[in-house]
């Protein structure tokens, strides 16, 4: 019999060989993407999750096996890194233990002495194939580069679909027992393996801070059998697991910016002034023949009504500190109310009023509330308000707020003229 050995040097070889031409493709498209999107909202860059599901294997026995489907479990911790809006680093370590039984093919094979037989071995225990399980335990540790398709053409999606190639390194031990009774048959060594497999992932932005993503992943496992039993006709060694990621985002603001109520402020005409009749002039010069000197009355003018302005709807969008490059994903709520009013009153002009906190200098500050306002001025020309109906100004540090926070702000109200 020939038997086939794995050479762990070239998968090692062959997986960094993969996630490398793989990074070198993305990373150009994940530059182009920075340069020519305008990212609506400013995903945050670290994050923290679990997760947890079901895993199955495969070895020289099988978690879908001969008398049963034997369903296993994992549970994980993980952090990541978003490089930019539709690429991200993730590291996770990760619990699974696994059930395996025999193929179908193999079940009337017999197990003594750690070795396999056809038939049951003289003067040895010897045990029959179908009538064995084995249970593994693994700890993974695994690196992925998620590469998120949808965020790629559309970043203000909260829709994700992402394909995750990884490398792991995976330490297992196995226990091979007997179906009935449970009675340990042979403990395994422990093993090291190099693993090269990826996931693929379905995932919804349930808001600012959590993240839900359901997955589903295989990987390839090198060196000896997971499931510790001799490696003879059956030579695979993979697991697949199937599971849910919850990730909560770092770094955001735990404060809700409320909205200020409305208030709709009414410009009064102002009354012009009428003018009055001049008196006329009599001076005092040689007698003059008596005549009756008629004085024309000058008819008041009419008031002229000055147009009146109303503010029908304001509110307010928050910044960061020295942040005035775009709108931050917290502010999501208040872009969607805010595009609402737009829709509901199209006749309004728009009115952007950016501030900036007591830190810093003044020239800094000038240019920082200068920037913010001009921010919130292209996302609404990006959805397809007239730059005429938009004007916005900067006007430096607010120093009435107590709270910086509250400073960092634009202003916007949007106001209707009438006649």
């Amino acid at each position: 019999m020939i038997k086939r050995t794995v050479q762990l040097g070239k998968q090692i070889q062959f997986g960094f060989a993969f996630l490398l031409s793989l990074f070198c493709m993305v990373l150009p498209m994940s530059i182009l993407a920075q340069k020519s999107t305008n990212q609506l909202f400013k995903i945050s860059k670290w994050y923290i999750g679990s997760d947890a599901g079901v895993s199955f294997g495969r070895g020289a026995f099988c978690s879908f096996g001969a008398d049963k489907t034997c369903i296993g479990y994992g549970f994980g911790l993980l952090g990541g890194y978003h490089i930019n809006s539709f690429l991200s680093t993730e590291a996770e370590l990760r619990y699974s233990r696994l059930g395996f039984g025999a193929y179908d093919c193999c079940k009337d094979l017999y197990l003594a002495d750690g070795n396999r037989y056809y038939a049951p071995l003289a003067g040895a225990k010897s045990y029959r194939y179908g009538d064995l399980f084995s249970s593994v335990n693994l700890y993974e540790l695994g690196l992925h580069l998620s590469i998120d398709f949808v965020k790629m053409f559309c970043p203000e999606s909260r829709w994700s679909f992402l394909l995750s190639p990884a490398v792991y390194g995976v330490a297992s031990k196995a226990t091979v027992k007997t179906t009935e009774g449970e009675n340990e048959v042979l403990k395994g060594d422990g093993q090291m393996h190099f693993g090269v497999g990826g996931d693929l992932g379905v995932g919804y932005q349930i808001s600012p801070w959590v993240n839900l993503r359901l997955y589903t992943g295989m990987t390839y496992l090198t060196g000896k059998g997971i499931d510790a039993m001799p490696q003879t006709e059956h030579k695979t060694n993979y697991t697949w697991d199937t599971g849910v990621k919850v990730t909560f985002a770092l770094g955001r603001s735990s404060k809700n910016k409320k909205q200020k109520p409305v208030e709709v402020v009414a410009v009064a005409p102002q009354p012009t002034e009428v003018a009055q009749p001049e008196r006329p002039v009599v001076r005092e010069e040689a007698p003059q023949p008596k005549t009756e000197a008629k004085v024309e009355m000058v008819q008041p003018k009419q008031a002229v009504s000055q147009p009146t302005e109303t503010v029908v709807y304001e509110t307010t969008i928050y910044f960061s500190r020295n942040q005035c490059k775009y709108i931050e994903e917290s502010e999501y709520k208040t872009t969607v109310e805010l595009l609402q009013a737009l829709a509901e009153h199209p006749e309004t002009q728009i009115t952007l009023v950016g501030w900036a906190d007591k830190t810093g200098t003044e020239a800094r500050n000038e240019t920082i509330s200068a920037r913010r306002a001009e921010t919130v001025k292209r996302y609404l020309m990006n959805k397809g308000i007239a730059v005429e109906r938009i004007s916005a100004e900067g006007k430096g540090v607010d120093t009435k707020p107590t709270d910086d926070a509250k400073a960092r702000r634009t202003e916007i109200k949007l106001i209707l003229t009438e006649k």
